[in-house]
């Protein structure tokens, strides 16, 4: 009973953390955004290109069952990841590791903790999921259909998810940004890989539930023999934001809850239980001797301290005035300053793959330059992410907030941002102008602008990179599709409407403005 008191007790207190942050509002946004695509039926599901469920409580659940499992699978990660990291930011770590409580214990708590945070996205989403519904949907509310999938489908696939944010925190060169990008890379490979078995569906397709740990094909499987019921058809299913109009409507019978389904459920549970377990194999339980760089060989010895002596008297020292100092203030030394900070780091090979995007955008072919700009566009993620929040991953938010004018550090950490934007797609900018392709290289303006602006909105608000991390690369995956017009910024996707997010990058700049006046007067 000790040992159930002291999950509970970490697994609270570290959730009650979480809930009070900006970043858990902007989640919450998220899913009320996904749980009114899926109710409306914008965000469905087809067979072929021609045919489409009727908008029930069956087909509601199974939508939003299957965008939870594909949109949190990925942004959840970077929602509960971090909280190993901030208890060695903020010394709490060391404090319990003076405790008896094992390292192993600690890990299972912040997973229940992790847990606990993607379940509440499925129950808010589940209520949004039922309040559409009654709003938008079509026959009578049907709670056990609508629910069910989020239940037997989501929470064990988002469990799976937390453990593997704990896993990632555990090991030491996975902690943190480099671990961010790893997990995105693996993530946008693997999970299109695990429903590409239903692309040649056929009526003696049979799905194994044991290796569909997402529910993906356990979906799609459903929605494909419902379809055929109706409608002569053996086909694959797609997913995404479509049209309501132009489909053939079916009705959606719902899954079939099989013995097998239910226990290939739990086992996903014992794995991720058996991923926490793995990870105190490699988490260091806050020694900080760990954390101590090794001395290279062949260097020099640590110099000996010298002994104490007397102090000696000093004559008085005075600060300068804040009035004399903002007097001589730099914008200029400011600009040169944030632009050093923001490359600060950057190992040699970054610079060799940066060029060479910038030179494959040259040479390459007129219709490739779309892909190249994304690659060299999401290539610099983990720098862009630091803007508006460097100061809390430093731990300098005392001396950038005293320093004469800090509204101005805003626009003077912008800029590099938006120069190196404008560099990395500079390639893709002089083929555009060379063949006078102007709708292109407005496109490519309006991108340099918007991109930094949302890192630097979403860093100020939040206080870290995660949450532009996430949005980011997902916005970026979805761009490389180009069957979603709507979210292009840069003009790439026939019929956008990129020209909106000129002022709405403006909207950002303003938001992170506001954001840090208010951080700057609450101290």
């Amino acid at each position: 009973m000790k040992t159930v008191r002291v999950l509970y007790h970490l697994a609270r207190a570290d959730l009650i953390e979480r809930i009070r942050r900006y970043s858990f509002l902007v989640m919450l946004g998220l899913v009320l955004w996904l749980g009114y695509l899926a109710a409306t039926g914008e965000f469905r599901l087809t067979i072929g290109v021609d045919y489409a469920g009727v908008v029930d409580s069956a087909w509601v659940g199974a939508t939003m069952a299957m965008t939870t499992n594909c949109v949190l699978g990925l942004v959840g990660f970077y929602i509960v990841t971090g909280s190993v990291a901030r208890d060695y930011i903020t010394g709490v770590g060391q404090i319990m590791a003076t405790t008896p409580m094992s390292g192993r214990l600690y890990l299972v708590g912040k997973w229940l903790s992790n847990y606990a945070v993607l379940g509440i996205t499925v129950v808010v989403l589940a209520m949004a999921g039922i309040m559409m519904q009654l709003w938008f949907g079509q026959g009578r509310l049907d709670m056990v259909a609508m629910v069910s999938p989020l239940v037997h489908l989501s929470l064990p696939w988002l469990g799976l998810i937390a453990a593997v944010a704990v896993l990632f925190e555990s090991v030491t060169w996975l902690r943190g940004g480099l671990g961010n990008a790893v997990y995105a890379v693996l993530f946008l490979i693997l999970f299109p890989a695990s429903y590409l078995p239903l692309v040649g569906w056929t009526r003696d397709f049979r799905v194994n539930p044991f290796v569909d740990p997402a529910g993906m094909l356990i979906i799609g499987d459903s929605v494909s023999r419902s379809a055929s019921a109706v409608y002569p058809v053996e086909a694959g299913f797609s997913f995404g934001i479509l049209g309501f109009s132009e489909f053939q409507l079916f009705p959606y019978l719902g899954i079939r809850w099989t013995a097998g389904i239910l226990a290939s459920r739990l086992l996903l549970l014992l794995l991720a239980v058996a991923l926490v377990m793995l990870a105190g194999r490699w988490f260091d339980r806050f020694n900080p001797a760990r954390l101590v760089p090794t001395r290279r060989k062949g260097a020099a010895a640590e110099p000996v301290p010298a002994p104490a002596v007397e102090p000696i008297p000093l004559s008085s020292v005075r600060l300068t005035p804040l009035a004399g100092a903002s007097a001589r203030f730099r914008f200029g030394a400011l600009l040169v300053g944030e632009f050093k900070l923001f490359l600060k780091g950057q190992r040699w090979w970054w610079y060799a793959v940066a060029a060479g995007l910038m030179a494959a955008q040259l040479v390459s072919q007129y219709d490739a330059l779309p892909h190249l700009l994304i690659v060299a566009w999401v290539w610099p993620t983990l720098i862009l992410s630091g803007l508006g929040c460097r100061e809390n991953r430093l731990n300098t938010r005392q001396i950038v907030f005293s320093a004469p004018r800090p509204l101005s550090q805003l626009l003077a950490g912008w800029l590099p941002a938006a120069l190196v934007i404008a560099l990395l797609g500079s390639g893709a900018w002089a083929r555009f102008l060379l063949t006078g392709d102007l709708v292109a290289v407005l496109g490519w303006l309006i991108a340099i602008v918007f991109i930094p602006s949302l890192a630097l909105a979403l860093g100020t608000l939040t206080g870290s990179g995660k949450a532009f991390e996430a949005l980011y690369v997902l916005w970026m995956y979805l761009l490389t599709q180009g069957s979603t017009p709507a979210i292009d910024f840069a003009g790439l996707i026939p019929g956008s409407r990129f020209v909106v997010y000129a002022p709405a990058a403006a909207g950002l700049v303003a938001v992170a403005t506001l954001a840090r006046w208010r951080q700057l007067r609450a101290g």
